[in-house]
Parts: structure tokens; sequence; C-alpha cells
């Protein structure tokens, strides 16, 4: 037998007879004589390191027996004594039952777990156990076949070869830890030679293996030790953090291909150079341009830095000045007009009361513009902000034209009742104002028409007179006068829009843009008449000349146009090509549509025929005419009686009628100028006072003030049945209309003297 096999066998046979004498404790420490101090040092031979045992100069000299003695440690757990009175409340029987729980601990948690953490560096028993096992299984594969003896064929060995094993061994035994000696190899040899007996005994049994079986037991324990690469044991993914797969599809689209133009042209010497030399003189044009503006701006930069301090006080001193001279002329006036300002507030015309039905109007105050009195007052609006304040435009409607060369100028005015003397607000316009409307929402907004079809739109609360929006080419305008201007609901997206009908008969939706209004042709006024139009051969439809447009107080989207040729077309804006309704209302122009302040469902009109009808919606035969013997210039109903109406007419009479009263007689007819003189063009009451302003040629206006028989309402009696006065003042309404509305059919009497045959 080799001489390093012989000193192997002789250490497992000393490890298993000092295993099989004594059993170690469970909680017994190493001996004295395994603890030892190891130190790196390399073999000569192989230059493996390996660790050497080193003893310190101060350590005690032990004899072999304290060497041998165990020093044990042991832990006790001293428990508490047991409850036995201990009960718990059963609720299932509900009585006190003893607790049942004798052990000393409670479990919170019982989790068993399939992981086990293993590491390379220490090897433990267990370590060893398994690596016989292996090693075990690769002798079997290679048809080897090991014998294990009992332990009593190794009690059997002598004692001398134990000793002998013990004295060429002393201090070169390795600790449980696995600690390297000079022998290094011949430990690991000592690991790989002690396997576990099969038996369920607590004895362990040697194992005796031969010569052939214990070298490739030594070389597959040596293959063993070397530190192999194990896989990540905690690298899993737990379900619930996991995510669906994303499934990728194709998805085609085919698109209308662009459009294709062919174009044909000669490329040649001479076209290419003086292409090019076009190019490069256009080059040199914008480069002395840019050099030019930069001189500008470098001039007046320093011209505007000087001027700037100068400009800001001359033009705070001249706001101040203006502000004191509109204060002291307001006070001037209402000193001066105090008479009329109380008559406006507080007179109440007690002459009502012997007229029975009839009543009166007030004049006020008469406002002129001296600078127009050639021009007509083309339209008038109420600020929806102030009660007291009125926006006219000033222009020469259609068919006044002077044949002169004078410039057809406008103005836009803005009168207060405060201060009657003088405009508060004018702004000349570059040709005839035509028409005006103040914005619902934002009072210092207003929509303006001029004759040559433009449209603007003005913020009066600036000191500029400069419009913020404006229609400034061919193709965004007007082909003709506008006539009037409404603005509407704003849009979801808040943005404000406003229509305008034209004499081009088209009515259009502008939008006001971030720089610029945004035009939208909404419906074009096709008169289905007979001759129609041939020019060339080729025949065009007649259009209807627009002159007045009402939108549906309920519904916005529902709106009346009236025509030049006396149609009156029904509409909607969602329709371009389609009319509600249309029919032939007047045999001349229609001034002025109205929709009752009460009852959506009635409106009036107005024309130069006239006569004045009351309408009910979605019937063409009205339901009253009346006829004024003069040409009408505009008509409106009172905002404070559901039955009351005003017109005016050119002979410079205003005419109120109220159905209730009487249905064909007015109940006050009277002149406000004088005929030869003056002509009436437009009418506006006032939504809070009982005022009326009219306008007139010569740029006149007259505020004139109601008298209570004209502006009688309904009011709810104190006992019985509560009603609004809305309520009461439509019922008012449809009882006066009842009479004139044609029954749906027809009942004959029965004939009493008949009989049958």
């Amino acid at each position: 037998m080799p001489p390093k096999l012989d000193q192997t066998a002789k250490k497992a046979t000393r490890l298993s007879l000092s295993q099989s004498g004594q059993k170690k404790p469970f909680n017994k420490e190493p001996s004295r004589r395994q603890v030892k101090i190891a130190k790196p040092a390399v073999d000569d031979n192989n230059g493996v390191q390996f660790n050497e045992s080193i003893r310190p100069d101060d350590q005690l000299k032990l004899t072999e027996e304290e060497l041998d003695e165990a020093i044990s440690n042991v832990l006790q757990v001293i428990e508490p004594p047991e409850l036995t009175a201990r009960v718990s409340y059963s609720y299932k029987d509900g009585t006190f039952v003893p607790y049942k729980n004798i052990l000393p601990f409670i479990t919170l948690i019982d989790l068993k777990s399939t992981l086990i953490h293993k590491t390379t560096e220490n090897f433990t028993e267990n370590d060893n156990e398994t690596a016989l096992e292996e090693i075990k299984e690769e002798s079997d594969h290679n048809k080897e076949d090991l014998v294990i003896d009992s332990d009593e064929n190794v009690d059997g060995r002598t004692q001398e070869e134990v000793e002998e094993g013990e004295s060429e061994g002393e201090g070169d035994f390795p600790n449980e830890e696995g600690d390297q000696g000079e022998g290094g190899e011949e430990i690991d040899e000592e690991k790989t030679s002690k396997p576990k007996a099969t038996s369920d005994s607590d004895e362990e049994a040697p194992v005796i293996v031969q010569q052939e079986s214990t070298t490739n037991i030594n070389s597959s324990a040596n293959k063993r030790n070397v530190p192999k690469k194990l896989m990540n044991q905690f690298n899993f993914f737990e379900r619930c953090a996991l995510t669906e797969e994303i499934i990728l599809r194709d998805k085609e689209v085919q698109t209308t291909p662009p459009t294709k133009n062919d174009f044909c042209t000669y490329a040649t010497q001479w076209i290419i150079y003086d292409a090019y030399n076009e190019d490069f003189l256009k080059q040199q044009d914008e480069k002395e341009k840019e050099k030019r503006d930069k001189i500008a701006v470098h001039a007046s930069k320093k011209s505007a830095s000087k001027k700037k301090k100068n400009d800001i006080t001359e033009d705070q001193t001249e706001k101040n000045m203006l502000i004191t001279a509109k204060f002291l002329e307001r006070i001037i006036n209402l000193n001066t007009m105090d008479a009329i300002a109380q008559d406006f507030r507080y007179y109440e015309d007690p002459s009502d009361q012997f007229r029975g039905r009839d009543g009166t109007i007030l004049p006020l105050w008469t406002m002129t513009y001296d600078k127009a009195d050639n021009l007509h007052v083309t339209d008038i609006s109420w600020s929806p902000d102030y009660f007291d304040m009125f926006a006219v435009t000033l222009g020469t409607p259609e068919g006044h034209l002077p044949l002169t060369d004078s410039p057809d100028v406008g103005y836009v005015c803005l009168w207060s009742l405060k201060n009657p003397s003088y405009p508060e607000y004018i702004n000349q316009t570059h040709c005839g104002a035509m028409c005006l409307d103040f914005h619902r929402n934002h009072g210092f907004l207003l929509a303006v028409g001029f004759h040559d079809g433009h449209l603007a739109v003005y913020n009066v609360s600036l000191p500029t007179k400069e419009a913020q929006y404006m229609t400034d080419a061919v193709n965004t305008k007007h082909m003709a006068c506008v006539r009037q201007v409404v603005w509407v609901k704003d849009l979801p997206d808040g943005e404000l829009n406003f229509y305008s009908i034209s004499e081009d008969g088209t009515v259009c939706n502008w939008l006001l843009m971030q720089s610029e209004m945004s035009k939208t042709i909404i419906v074009t006024l096709v008169l289905d008449i007979e001759p129609q139009i041939t020019l060339g051969g080729i025949s065009e439809t007649l259009i209807g000349r627009g002159t007045t447009i009402a939108f549906h107080p309920e519904n916005s989207g529902i709106y009346l146009v009236g025509t030049n040729e006396g149609y009156i077309f029904k509409c909607n804006t969602e329709w371009s090509s389609f009319f509600m309704q249309k029919f032939k209302a007047h045999e001349m122009s229609v001034y002025r549509i109205d929709y009752n302040k009460y009852d959506p469902n009635i409106y009036l009109s107005c024309s130069g025929d006239c006569t004045v009808k009351v309408w009910e919606d979605k019937s063409d035969i009205p339901l009253l005419i009346f006829d004024l013997l003069w040409s009408v210039s505009d008509v409106l109903w009172s905002p404070f009686s559901s039955t009351v109406f005003g017109v005016i007419t050119e002979d410079c009479d205003v005419v109120f009628y109220d159905l209730d009263a009487d249905k064909y007689k007015n109940i006050c007819c009277q002149p406000i100028q004088p005929e030869n003189q003056y002509q009436l063009t437009k009418l506006a009451f006032n939504w809070r006072m009982p005022v009326i302003v009219v306008g007139s040629s010569k740029s006149t206006i007259v505020a004139l003030k109601m008298s209570p028989n004209l502006r009688l309402i309904m009011k709810p009696p104190k006992k019985g049945k509560h009603y609004t006065t809305q309520m009461l003042e439509l019922e008012k309404l449809h009882k006066a209309l009842d009479s004139t509305r044609e029954p749906d059919t027809l009942v004959v009497p029965a004939d009493d003297d008949t009989t049958d045959s």
C-alpha cells in the first residue's frame, strides 16, 4: 500500500474509533487540541497554497489528557409555569370553555418554503454526505463495486495501527470547519472516505474501500472541491407582476392618390441664363432693402427715445383735460336741462286716466351731430351694459346717394342721455355705415356693416379709433351693401361670431379668429320665379336682395330673412341649400322682421307697401294686416306688453297699436318732426326705461317717453292661484289673436227642417 494512502486509512480509522467510542452532544464545542491558528503557506513541489499550523510562543503547554478534555456549553430554557385556569369564550356554545393551547407559544405565521440556500465556501457534514452520494453514483456508473464493511470489521483493526496514525498525524488533524494543513490533499481524502451508513442506527459505520475504488473516490473528490458556479436560486418572477404580451398587428390604409398636373416647358441655355439673372437681381434688391431698413430703424430709435418722454407727458395731460372737459360739460347740461331730466325719471302723464286705452308720447331730447347733418340715421342699438347709452350709424341709404362727386362717408356715434349735446364716441368710417349691433355679453364690442360690403368690429372702450377686425379683401367681403348684422351665441369653444345679411343675396357667418375674421356663406336666397335671366345662352336663377334678418329667441339655429322683392325665407343654420319655408309676404321691400318678446311663434313684418302684418309660425297667411297709408320704415314689439307694438312712417308719425284694446285702430298716432323737412328711418325701444329713440334724416335722433297706457303690464292677483307676469301676458296675447285664427275644421250645423227620405 502506498504510504500516502496508508496514512489516510489510519486517520480515517482513528476518526471512526473516536466517534464510536463517545457520542458528541448537540451543543458540544471543539476540544483544545482542535483549536489552531493557521497561516497560508506555499508548497515547494506544486506551488499550491495551503495552511500551516503555527503555535504562538506564549501558548500554554497542555498534556494529552487536558487536550482531549471536552469543554461543553449547555444552554437551558426555563419555561414559565403553565396557566391551568385559563378559559376562552366559545361563540358557538355561548359559554366559557377551558383554554386548550398547551404550548407556551402562539404561532403567528407558518410558512413552508421550498428554497434552499447553498454555499460552496464552507462545507458542512451534510455537504460531505451529498458529495459522497454523488461519488457513489459515479462509481456505480463505471461498474465498480464498492465493498462496505460493518462496524465490527473496523473494530477488529489493531490498536497499534491507530497509535501509529495518531503519532504520525499529531498536530495535523483537521478541525470540523475544514481547515487545510500541510496535507491539504489528505484532508480532502478524509472527507471523501467517510460516507454514512445506510442503516437507521445512531452508530456511524466507516467505509473500507479497495485500492482501485479508493483512487477513483479521491480523484472524484478532488474534482468536487473545485468551486462550481451555481445558478441563481432566487431568480423568479411573481405571477401578479407579469403583464399581457402586446400583440403587434399590421394595418394598412389606402388613401386617395394626390392630384397630378402635367407641365411642359423648354429648358434651353438662354432660358436658364435669364432665370439666374432674374434671381440674382432679386437677391440684390432684397439686400439693399434690408440695409435701408436697418438704417431707418437705427435712426428712428434715437429720435423715438427723445420723443417718448414728451409724448407720455402730453398724452397724460390731454387725457386729464378731456376727462375734466367732459365732466364739466355733463354738469352744465344737467343744470340747463334739469326739467327734462326730471320728466325722464318721474313724470307720468295724468291725462291717460281720462282717455280710456289711448296714450301719448312725451318728447325729451333732440340730438344732432352737426358735422353729418346731410346723412341719415341708418341703425340704432341700445347698449346692454348701460341703459342710458345707445349707438347709431350715419350714412346714405340706397336710393339717396347724391349725384355729386362728394365722397361717401359715414360715422359711428355713441350717445348718452346724460349728455345729449355731443356724442360720447365718434368714429369716422371710410364709407357709409349702414347697420350695427352690440354684443350681449361683451358690451364694448360693436359690429358694423358698411355700404360697400365691408364689415368691421370696434372696441369702443379703447382710445384708438381703429377697427379690431376688418374685412380687407374682395373675397371676404360682401358684394353689395350690408343691411343688418346680428350677434349670436358664442361657440362651445368660446369663439365670438355674428351673422350678416346683404343685398347680394347671401347670409354669412363671421367667426372672430385671433387676427382675422373667417367668412362662411350660410345660404343664398334663390327666387323661383319666371322669367329667368339668360346670359350668353346660359339661364341663371334670380337672387333675392336681402334686407333684414331675425333669429328665433329660443332656437338660435332658426332665422327669418326678408328680401327686397317682398319674400320671407325661414332658414336653418345647418342647411345651406334648403329653406324650411318661403312665401310672398309683401308687394314691396321688407324693411323689418321682429319676434314677439313673450311668444316666439308670433312675429311682425313691415314693408314699403304701407302695411304691417302679424304672422304665426309655420303659416303663410297673416293673422292681422294694418294699412297705414304711408310707407312704413320700421316696426318693433314693445318689451313691456305682449300686445303693443310701435310703428314709424315716412310722414314722421309714430304710431302705437294694442291688440288687446283694438285690433283695427291705433291707440297713439303722434308726429314728432316736420313732414317736409325730415324722414323717419329707425326705431328702438329701451330695454329698461319706458323710452324710445327715433332716428331720422339730417342725423337727428329724438328721445320720447311713453305714457302709462302704452306700457300696461298685467299684474298677478293678490288672492287665488298665483300666476307670473309672463303667463298673464302670454294668455292676453293668445286671447287677442284667437278670434283672428281660422278653425282647423268647419262644422256645418244640422238643419232641423230636413227629414230623412
